[in-house]
């Protein structure tokens, strides 16, 4: 998609997308923050969107789910450390690591999924999107992407299960 088209587009989405923004945070400068976050991310896959079926509902998921991110946030209550827990969570650094390389690992697994698997996967688990939006977004039955989650999951379990038999150094 071309800068022109793209514009064209963000215009005619802007309103829409805004309106979901207010209803959500209830907050005016909050709201136009989250619209440009919405068309920053369409800007990203500028690219990919002629192949969506319905821009617009793509357009309004990513809104809503930003917004969620956005009042998920809003409940974060800073703490203070106590002594206890910063010398607890200096031992735990070995569980870290171990931790950033189980992710690592599974992302790796899930980049070696089929396509398809792979976009399904990431719309449901990353995006949080329900099996409808998914279908429509990608033009396709609600049993077709229940049936390539349940796929994806079942060999990213059985390469899980294959890692798990094996040691690691």
């Amino acid at each position: 998609m071309e800068r022109r088209e793209f514009c064209t587009l963000a215009c005619n989405l802007r309103a829409d997308i805004l309106s979901v923004s207010r209803r959500f945070l209830g907050n005016e400068a909050e709201a136009e923050d989250n619209v440009q976050d919405t068309l920053l991310k369409l800007w990203g896959i500028r690219d990919q969107l002629d192949a969506v079926r319905s821009v617009p509902a793509l357009a309004h998921a990513i809104c809503r789910n930003l917004c969620i991110s956005k009042l998920r946030k809003r409940n974060i209550i800073p703490i203070e450390l106590s002594e206890e827990i910063k010398i607890a969570s200096a031992h735990d650094s070995e569980w870290m690591l171990e931790e950033e390389e189980n992710a690592r690992w599974l992302e790796d697994r899930i980049e070696e999924l089929p396509a398809s698997q792979m976009q399904i996967l990431r719309m449901s688990q990353q995006d949080g999107l329900e099996n409808s939006e998914i279908a429509e977004l990608l033009g396709i039955s609600e049993a077709t992407v229940r049936s390539a989650l349940c796929k994806a999951r079942k060999r990213l379990l059985e390469k899980l299960m294959m890692r798990n038999k094996t040691p690691r150094p």
